[in-house]
């Protein structure tokens, strides 16, 4: 595909479409420029549902599945505030989830996700369902639609590249198309299943989307420190909060502190940890209305969000012992109980069988998790001075490793697997408020550190001996200067991997896409003093992956856009299995 051409206005992305097999697919278009009008978090439900159904020239097995999503606006004057949300999902399984870009121009873009291991819900005719849900800025006079395109290629297996081990089935914990909204201290996403007798291992794949007064949680300061210093709320801060075109704009600023997480539990029995990325909106006051900092070339994960796979090996025998199961999710973090909806939830239970038998038991043997409840510190040195200026920092830190294991005696013998992870996170908020006599004297600034990691191990073990072997590292840093009308952002998605499994080459990956954005505005009808932007992109593996691409941007158009730096022959090379998006990969290809 050619690259972007120096100067557009349209919408930049540095990340690599999925890799191809060999092969010709065959193509399941599922709908066409559909128009979605935008309302106040309404959606286009009862109208955006479509019939699926598999093709059947390829009846499979697929040697990968891969869902292309085309987007677009023809009306830059839509006023959105940053809180878009689009999803398609068939069988209630999100297959795509993202957000909307928000240029000065029309815009448009395309993504793409390997869906291959939620094949099981693609064998049969099914329902599927897409909606954009977003927060009008000025009402509805202001409203612009949006057009959505989505089509599945399917690649039929060949000698060359085999069709990969997939999930034996896959269960939605939520029915409403694999959505659901959680608000409160207490948000929950919970389904009891009930499961087949012989889950050999089970993975749960995470999507945790904030939204409304959560958009921007790692700005939020704690509420003591709002109460003791109002300063904090003000029409010049961070915030979401909206006004009309009449009257004062509300203040700015949000509570119930900087930390969030995603838990995971099993009949109420901790499970594992998700932690939420820090998904930067286009616009982050209600009184800037240029989505300026993200044109065009937007950072990580802001249109096209990754599943975070969390490892339930170690539940496997209890999953399967006839009875129904609670699994759940639930938001951390929140500091009181809050009356809206702050997050969206998705959780896919991706189920393995044991293929030779009918019949598994098993135990949990150890969980460490259990006595660990997400309970960060937070320290302040906030204080006001004799000119009445409000600063310091407030530092909110939680570390916890934690280790799991169980065993499930199935038809090859007894599986041991054992699951080790290491949760860090810290935030740091620096902020600096000014109530003055006259609206002309008040400032606001903020500066915010955010470090938040999981890195541990997953082991299998078939009588003792050592079958399977996942290592993972995941990074989400971000800092932040920000005053009003003007920012400096700093964001990078970092993952590293190493699997092994037995005869084939241990596997690893590097994933790093880092952005430095900035904008300062000039006077009114001046151009702005700065507006330019710095990504990279980048993706290696063991299997001669080498994808690389450098993005620089000036004054709101792309100004350079290289590939293949660094690369063999100045040529990027993505192997045909290989997730360069960050997506979980199961390594089924490798068996």
């Amino acid at each position: 595909m050619a690259a972007p051409a120096p100067g557009t206005r349209d919408t930049v992305l540095a990340g690599p479409h999925v890799p191809r097999p060999s092969g010709t697919p065959c193509t399941v278009e599922l709908f066409r420029d559909v128009e979605i009008p935008i309302a106040h978090f309404t959606s286009w439900d009862g109208h955006g549902r479509f019939a699926y159904a598999p093709p059947p020239a390829c009846p499979g097995p697929w040697a990968k599945v891969i869902l292309k999503v085309a987007l677009r606006n023809a009306d830059p004057d839509s006023y959105l505030d940053g809180v878009e949300f689009a999803y398609v999902s068939i069988g209630d399984v999100p297959l795509y989830s993202g957000a909307a870009a928000d240029n000065d121009v029309p815009t448009h873009w395309r993504v793409e996700r390997d869906v291959t291991d939620y094949a099981a819900v693609l064998r049969t005719p099914n329902e599927g369902a897409m909606e954009i849900q977003a927060l009008p800025r000025f009402g509805g006079v202001f409203q612009a639609p949006y057009y959505m395109s989505a089509t599945l290629l399917f690649y039929p297996a060949n000698t060359a590249n085999r069709a990969p081990r997939v999930p034996d089935a896959a269960y939605p914990l939520a029915p409403d198309h694999g959505w659901r909204e959680v608000g409160g201290r207490a948000g929950t996403l919970a389904a009891t299943l009930s499961l087949p007798r012989n889950v050999e291992r089970a993975y749960l794949d995470v999507m945790a989307h904030p939204r409304a007064h959560d958009v921007l949680w790692f700005t939020c300061m704690p509420n003591a420190a709002i109460a003791a210093f109002p300063e904090l709320r003000s029409p010049l801060a961070i915030g979401t909060g909206q006004f009309g075109l009449e009257g004062e704009p509300p203040p700015q600023g949000c509570g119930e502190g900087g930390f969030r997480e995603v838990q995971v539990s099993i009949d109420g029995q901790p499970a594992g940890v998700v932690p939420v990325f820090p998904r930067f909106p286009p616009k982050f006051n209600a009184l800037w209305n240029t989505p300026a900092l993200l044109q065009p070339a937007p950072p990580p994960q802001a249109l096209n969000f990754m599943p975070y796979r969390v490892d339930l090996a170690p539940f496997a025998g209890l999953l399967s012992d006839g009875a129904p199961h609670v699994v759940a999710l639930s938001v951390a973090g929140r500091e009181s109980e809050a009356r809206f909806s702050d997050f969206q939830l998705s959780g896919t239970l991706l189920v393995y069988r044991d293929r030779g038998g009918a019949r598994v038991t098993g135990q949990v043997t150890r969980n460490t998790l259990a006595g660990q409840p997400p309970a960060p510190n937070v320290s302040s040195t906030l204080a006001r001075d004799a000119a009445g200026v409000v600063s310091g920092s407030v530092v909110t830190r939680s570390t916890r490793s934690y280790a799991i294991e169980g065993y499930v005696d199935t038809s090859r013998g007894r599986i041991r697997s054992t699951v080790e992870r290491s949760v860090r996170f810290e935030n740091v908020l620096v902020p600096e408020a000014y109530d003055g006599p006259g609206d002309a004297a008040d400032r606001y600034s903020l500066g915010v550190g955010l470090a938040s990691s999981v890195s541990g191990t997953s082991r299998r073990y078939l009588a003792g001996k050592l079958i399977a072997e996942d290592r993972e590292y995941i990074a989400y840093p971000l800092t932040l200067a920000y005053r009003y009308r003007g920012a400096r952002l700093q964001q990078a998605y970092v993952q590293r991997t190493e699997r092994w499994r037995p005869g084939v080459t241990r596997y690893y990956t590097h994933l790093l896409h880092e952005v430095d954005l900035a904008y300062v505005p000039g006077d009114a009808g001046a151009p702005a003093l700065e507006w330019r932007g710095d990504q990279r992109y980048l993706f290696r593996d063991s299997y001669a992956s080498c994808y690389r691409t450098d993005v620089r941007t000036q004054g709101g158009a792309l100004a350079e856009f290289r590939e293949g730096t660094d690369c063999p022959g100045g040529v990027n090379r993505l192997f045909w299995a290989a997730h360069p998006d960050g997506s979980p990969d199961g390594l089924g290809w490798a068996k």
